[in-house]
């Protein structure tokens, strides 16, 4: 069974815990009787305890790993909805994308009430709006992407405020997903990347 599922996960960090002072009460009354009987009985002690311990650091390890893998999955399920509804505004709009001062206005006219207050959040991020939109389309005709499945249209960044648009510079300044982030792009495919790879991206149209 993997450490980071199931109740294994659980369940050693409870028994690490209620087992350190019973073992620190017996290695007390073991010193009181030097024998080799007891020495070789501390030192069994001892070494049980250090396997626990290794064992709870790898478990909490793993579940931090899944709660991150998790996080990231849902970066890309909120970009992925976005980048529907911004192609569904194009489409009511003579195929031209939406202003780039405008454009999460716009993406929440085609999303329903109870996913706007998560969908433009990053469970990664520590700002209130975890998205911003490629500056280099505001306005544009669809017609004038010559590179759709790889032309940039969401990236994640840290914003304060709501309708953030840019570029490569507004990248949050430490990845969140892995040394890498999530985008969207103008076909509406999203996708990982690690931020060395960031610069040989499509930014313009």
């Amino acid at each position: 069974m993997s450490l980071s599922h199931g109740p294994l996960a659980l369940v050693l960090p409870i028994v690490w815990l209620l087992s350190l002072p019973t073992v620190i009460l017996m290695f007390k009354r073991l010193r009181r009787v030097p024998t080799l009987g007891s020495s070789l009985v501390r030192i069994l002690l001892f070494a049980l305890e250090v396997a626990l311990t290794v064992l709870v650091l790898i478990s909490c390890s793993h579940l931090g790993c899944a709660r991150e893998k998790a996080w990231q999955v849902r970066c890309i399920h909120n970009l992925h909805k976005i980048c529907s509804v911004v192609l569904v505004y194009a489409q009511d709009w003579d195929e031209h994308f939406p202003p780039r001062q405008k454009w999460m206005d716009a993406a929440k006219t085609h999303l329903p009430p109870e996913e706007l207050s998560q969908v433009f959040t990053c469970p990664s991020a520590y700002s209130p709006f975890g998205y911003a939109f490629n500056s280099a389309l505001g306005s544009l005709p669809w017609e004038q992407i010559s590179d759709p499945t790889g032309t940039v249209m969401l990236f994640e960044c840290d914003a304060a405020k709501p309708n953030i648009h840019g570029g490569l510079r507004n990248l949050p300044q430490i990845p969140r997903h892995s040394e890498g982030d999530n985008y969207g792009f103008t076909d509406g495919h999203t996708k990982w990347k690690r931020r060395i790879f960031a610069n040989s991206l499509r930014w313009k149209p």
